[in-house]
């Protein structure tokens, strides 16, 4: 369906300023939880701007930039495209360096209705949102973890 993206996006979220220091547009089509940053959320991106251009039903990953050039706040919205009709499923404001963990559940949510987050892969999606990829970080936290499990089995 053609849409003008800036327009429709602006009808989501009327405070926004269109790609007023860039940003960009992708499909979601899954995740990838070796990562914690914006590269596990697989897509492909796509071209997007104020002006009319064919976009499929599907979820997307809305990225806009504003305020200094320099350093530019990133914005971040979770949507559902369907039938010429854009839903904001989710959002991150002014994200950081693990923004996209805050997005999973939504993701997993809208690409399988059957999906529900247990309780452990909330606590490993915390844990990774708090560390990152920090190898050293993560194995004291399990070596912690296996201090407490000890100790809990011996009541």
């Amino acid at each position: 369906m053609l849409l003008n993206w800036c327009e429709e996006i602006s009808n989501v979220d009327p405070s926004i300023n269109f790609r007023s220091v860039g940003g960009w547009l992708k499909t979601v089509n899954g995740i990838d939880k070796s990562v914690t940053n914006g590269y596990s959320i697989e897509g492909e991106f796509i071209k997007s701007g104020d002006y009319k251009e064919e976009i499929s039903n599907g979820l997307y990953l809305d990225c806009n930039k504003e305020g200094k050039k320099a350093k530019p706040r990133q914005d971040f919205r979770l949507i559902r495209v369907k039938d010429g009709k854009l839903t904001l499923i989710d959002q991150v404001y002014d994200g950081k360096k693990n923004w996209a963990v805050d997005l999973w559940d939504s993701i997993l949510s809208e690409i399988n209705p059957n999906y529900k987050e247990s309780e452990a892969e909330k606590v490993v999606s915390n844990l990774l949102n708090q560390t990152g990829k920090n190898i050293e970080l993560l194995k004291e936290v399990n070596n912690q973890i296996a201090i407490k499990i000890a100790e809990f089995e011996k009541f």
